[in-house]
């Protein structure tokens, strides 16, 4: 009683309401929260999903049950079912259609999941990138509508800030994608952004400084950086992507080389490596397709073999840090679980997947010049 009372209290404290505030929004005396609050008395059953949703939480955690260590292990185990698909299917069509109809399985089970939710929003965005062929075409009317529906149910009821963010940015993509740029730009504006260059991470830093000591800082300043790596790594894919679609090779490779050597200056810091993983191979992949675009055959082998050992680099540097604790300290458990699975196998499969997509667009020719 007394932990919910306490719950209660710091939910509401957070949202900056009064007790009179809180009492009115949900239709009871400001004595009555007062009790709850004191542990004199308890809420009603009936008053648990007001009271959440006046104070934008969640039940469990009024109720004191954490759901932080369940929701990152669930995470981690649906990274790995997608890893499995993507190595189960080799058209990514195919395994984009799979993952999408194995996360709607799950939230028929469990329909309140939000990791289930937010990833089929957040795959459907994906399936956006492959509208270009007729099967991906095909399914995303539906997928639109489902994902769209599951958006809004993380939107009205999440409230881990993860969760709904993550939301938000996918729907962006799929009301893009349907050509519905004010429902799409609703979204973008509820995101985050650097523009003020007030960033709770700088702020932070400095904060944990004056707390905690200089040591402290120094983790939180590591963390920071992996942050910031990865979000200039996916300005540079998604504009070099998008000039290779629109037969602008030129461009994209003045755009995607430079992203290479800003992922080279990244990975000086070792730490930062496993922030530029999927990058490093999904840049490289643009660099390549402008290559064949340019008929630059040269260059296209050059790229290849730079990739490869690039990935060799990653796999290299993830096996030190496994064999040493004081090296998995800096990371997050998902990082670390991340690097787990990149394994040589894993490297094989990531490479075929690109020399496919180069076998589709630019034929036997092309393949054969990479793999020979």
């Amino acid at each position: 009683m007394v932990a919910l009372g306490d719950n209660i209290r710091k939910a509401r404290k957070n949202m900056g309401l009064t007790q009179e505030e809180l009492a009115s929004v949900i239709g009871v005396t400001s004595q009555a929260v007062s009790r709850w609050e004191s542990g004199a008395g308890m809420p009603d059953i009936s008053m648990l999903i007001p009271l959440a949703r006046a104070l934008q939480t969640s039940i469990d955690k009024l109720l004191g049950y954490e759901q932080e260590d369940t929701n990152e292990s669930a995470y981690i185990e649906l990274k790995k079912t997608f890893e499995k698909i993507e190595k189960d299917y080799s058209d990514p069509i195919d395994a984009a259609k799979a993952k999408l109809e194995m996360l709607e399985k799950e939230i028929e089970i469990t329909p309140g999941d939000f990791i289930y939710l937010t990833s089929y929003v957040e795959k459907a965005a994906a399936l956006t990138r492959l509208l270009y062929d007729t099967k991906a075409q095909e399914a995303w009317p539906e997928v639109k509508k489902k994902a769209i529906r599951y958006g809004t149910q993380v939107l009205r009821f999440c409230s881990d800030t993860e969760w709904i963010e993550r939301t938000h940015y996918a729907l962006a993509f799929v009301y893009m994608a349907d050509k519905d740029f004010v429902s799409s730009r609703e979204h973008v504006m509820c995101l985050p952004s650097v523009d003020s260059n007030r960033l709770m991470e700088s702020v932070m830093a400095q904060l944990t400084y004056a707390e905690s000591g200089i040591d402290d800082m120094n983790k939180v300043t590591l963390f920071n950086l992996q942050k910031f790596a990865r979000a200039v790594n996916k300005e540079v894919l998604y504009a070099a992507e998008t000039l290779t679609w629109n037969q602008r090779p030129d461009e994209t490779l003045d755009i995607a080389l430079w992203g290479i050597e800003l992922i080279k200056l990244f990975q000086e810091k070792q730490e930062l490596i496993p922030y530029c993983r999927g990058f490093l191979r999904d840049i490289y992949k643009t660099i390549i397709v402008a290559d064949l675009q340019k008929n630059d055959k040269e260059a296209a082998k050059l790229h290849w073999a730079e990739l490869k050992a690039g990935m060799q680099e990653h796999y290299d540097y993830y096996r030190k840090v496994l064999s040493s604790d004081e090296e998995q300290a800096k990371f997050t458990p998902r990082q670390i679980e991340r690097m787990r699975t990149y394994t040589e196998e894993y490297m094989a499969d990531k490479q075929n997947a690109i020399l496919q997509i180069i076998k589709k667009f630019f034929g036997d020719e092309a393949y054969n010049l990479l793999t020979n």
